[in-house]
């Protein structure tokens, strides 16, 4: 199934991300309710640069990634890929940049 990055969940950002880093990411599911709810490991951590500074910040500046706040709950970033935060903004441009604006999942 294609998707869009402006139409991808978080998990799937950090996902992706992780990928692009060439790291061994896997997606782990926990049934809860009528949801699933999904988070990324890398080497058994928990690895989610959509809301983590500490493993945002570096890709941010190694690619030189631009955000800028447009709203209260509005950030763009380079190729004008928005998010609810700086750093979901971030990471859909970084995952745009390496896989295009739109990707199989």
């Amino acid at each position: 199934m294609k998707k869009q990055i402006k139409d991808l969940e978080l998990c799937e950002i950090d996902y992706l991300v992780a990928k692009a880093d060439g790291l061994d990411a896997k997606i782990e599911i926990i049934p809860f309710n009528d949801d699933d709810y999904k988070y990324v490991t890398v080497k058994g951590e928990l690895y989610s640069p959509t809301t983590n500074p500490s493993q945002a910040w570096p890709i941010i500046e190694r690619e030189r990634i631009s955000i800028e706040s447009i709203d209260d709950n509005v950030w763009c970033s380079n190729y004008s890929i928005y998010g609810k935060t700086s750093l979901e903004a971030a990471m859909r441009a970084f995952v745009a940049s390496k896989f295009g604006d739109e990707i199989e999942l």
